[in-house]
């Protein structure tokens, strides 16, 4: 399950959470638990670890991790380091694979040459047809922040040169998909907790918009014989968007 923008430690998270509990509980079997970024507001704070990243997912953590990006937010304290120390992750950037499916972390607070070459170099290793990355700030968005030009500049191309399935990003408070020239599929999830944001009605310069909901809500990412399926759930419980990739 992927979210993000989550970590406000109050009604709005538990309830998402809770949503995701019940996803869980209707037969969805759930290896991870994926967050792209702003995990503890307002500054990454290490004294509001346990109210953001434990007590919310009590339940969902028994036996899976929380994997997560750094959002802008989390490093605002300067803490970015003891919060991946704390869920036991390695430094950014990073790799994880479950059956059928690696991920890719990247910390898109500062896109750079550095990060662009890990992850070609990454990609271009064998692995799963299906390869999902995660960072905070989105390559493209129409709400609040909008499109990250560096991001764009830097990843962007060899995201799209290496057909990756899927791409998380949060830091817009809102979901959208958008989907590539060249079948890449850009998910925007901020909907975990904190206050959402409208869709702007004019929005260029992005790929092809498949969907959005100003909602609160998560992402179920399922992986069953070579497809991946993609479910998101308002914090309601209604569906807002299902899409199917293959690779």
């Amino acid at each position: 399950m992927a979210f993000g923008d989550a970590g406000m430690a109050d009604a709005t998270q538990h309830q998402v959470a809770d949503q995701m509990e019940r996803w869980v509980a209707t037969s969805h079997r759930v290896d991870a638990l994926v967050e792209a970024g702003d995990d503890v507001y307002p500054t990454g704070d290490p004294l509001q670890f346990a109210a953001a990243l434990d007590t919310p997912y009590a339940d969902l953590r028994v036996g899976r991790p929380l994997w997560v990006a750094l959002g802008n937010h989390d490093v605002q304290g300067g803490h970015g380091a003891e919060q991946l120390a704390y869920l036991g992750l390695p430094d950014m950037p990073y790799v994880k694979t479950l059956s059928g499916v690696q991920l890719l972390f990247l910390d898109a607070n500062h896109p750079d040459e550095a990060q662009a070459q890990w992850l070609d170099a990454r990609l271009s290793e064998p692995g799963p047809a299906l390869r999902v990355v995660v960072f905070h700030q989105p390559a493209y968005s129409c709400a609040t922040h909008g499109s990250t030009a560096a991001v764009i500049q830097w990843w962007v191309p060899i995201l799209e040169e290496h057909r990756v399935a899927l791409v998380l990003s949060g830091h817009d408070h809102y979901y959208e998909r958008f989907v590539s020239a060249s079948d890449v599929t850009y998910v925007v999830t901020g909907g975990g907790g904190a206050a959402t944001y409208a869709r702007r009605a004019t929005c260029t310069g992005v790929p092809s918009s498949q969907a959005s909901a100003q909602r609160h809500h998560f992402v179920g990412v399922e992986i069953a014989d070579g497809v991946l399926t993609l479910t998101a759930v308002a914090r309601t419980g209604e569906v807002l968007d299902r899409a199917t990739i293959t690779r």
